[in-house]
């Protein structure tokens, strides 16, 4: 391959995108994510060799791109999006896509429309070199992970190695901690607030008996995910000042190392008048080693973040996953988000070296 056909890969891929930063894909909104998709689609089916080779039949988008074989290296990317927040922390529009010498800006640029694109590029690449990948858009990631898991469900997926091109400035992650993410709700009985002793107060109930018993959660670690945590996500109860409040709920998100049932069940074991309900449990990934088709790639710590990657592990055929994309994590979900073009060019060298060994 030409420097000159590079190049001018390099910008189409550049091209595709800043249009997909312009795009609000906000998790939750299908036919967003869906006309998303669709210009990734053309963008890759442009050309010869590239296929769609299945996409989903319901209402949550998700699609599979591939050439030659399906043993191929996956690459498995979501289109959609966090909430751009306040405009007011906003230095610039967020949809903006803008470019300068550096950055390129917007909201999804580093998380994670920069890792797709660069996905994208080298399935191009290679079609034309009659070599095997494949690529796997999801939706609703952001939100646990739903078009991932109803991919998971649909497809018989036997790639060789799965690379997840989040954020990790490069460097080869071999992980990250599971997610469950609980839902308390207090049943209390209402009262005149100038007779609390006449009702039972669903606010200080979940507060004395689950926050109180925070400290009692078992938490376990592991040598490379680390420990792990559990975060009060929010707490909502009462009407008015004067009214004891009859309900109450909070939302715990717990990260994971071994599995979201020790949660589980400490949380059914609170009080009779507190429910739990499972708003998502998420397995926790583990490669236990750096896979021979990237030796020699910097390595990083375990991810902070769940990916994709926990929807579908148990169906890759136990391929080895990997989290491994351009930019700074830091700036994922961050007002002002931007993606540093030399990280995203390096993406697009990596992903051809892994696809297309000895071809540079």
């Amino acid at each position: 391959m030409t420097d000159r056909t590079t190049d001018r890969m390099t910008d189409e891929a550049l091209a595709l995108l800043r249009d997909l930063v312009r795009q609000d894909t906000t998790s939750g909104g299908n036919a967003a994510q869906s006309a998303a998709q669709e210009l990734a689609i053309s963008y890759a089916t442009a050309t010869p060799g590239v296929r769609l080779r299945q996409r989903s039949a319901s209402g949550r988008p998700w699609v599979l791109l591939g050439t030659g074989s399906p043993d191929g290296p996956l690459f498995v990317c979501h289109i959609d999006t966090v909430p751009v927040g306040s405009l007011d922390l906003w230095d610039r529009a967020p949809f903006s896509a803008d470019v300068d010498e550096e950055f390129l800006h917007g909201r999804g640029s580093v998380d994670m429309k920069g890792g797709l694109v660069a996905a994208l590029a080298v399935l191009r690449n290679a079609a034309e070199a009659g070599a095997d990948a494949q690529v796997l858009i999801t939706s609703d990631e952001e939100v646990g992970c739903r078009g991932a898991a109803e991919a998971s469900a649909a497809l018989n997926l036997t790639p060789r190695i799965v690379v997840v091109p989040e954020a990790t400035q490069n460097r080869v992650s071999l992980g990250h901690r599971g997610a469950t993410w609980l839902r308390l709700a207090a049943a209390g009985k209402a009262a005149h607030g100038s007779t609390p002793h006449l009702g039972r107060n669903a606010v200080q109930l979940l507060a004395d008996r689950a926050l109180g018993s925070l400290g009692s959660l078992p938490l376990s670690t592991e040598d490379y995910l680390g420990e792990e945590t559990v975060n009060v996500g929010t707490f909502e109860g009462g009407t008015a000042t004067n009214i004891v409040p009859a309900s109450a709920t909070l939302t715990l998100d717990v990260r994971t190392v071994d599995g979201g049932a020790p949660a589980i069940a400490w949380a059914a074991s609170l009080d009779p008048a507190i429910t739990a309900e499972v708003e998502l449990d998420l397995p926790a990934v583990r490669t236990p080693s750096l896979p021979d088709a990237l030796a020699g790639q910097a390595t990083a710590p375990a991810a902070s973040y769940f990916t994709d990657a926990s929807a579908l592990a148990g169906s890759v055929g136990g391929a080895p996953i990997v989290i491994w994309g351009p930019g700074d994590p830091r700036q994922m979900h961050a007002a002002n988000e931007k993606l540093e073009l030399e990280s995203w060019r390096q993406a697009l060298r990596n992903y051809q070296d892994l696809v297309l060994p000895g071809a540079r």
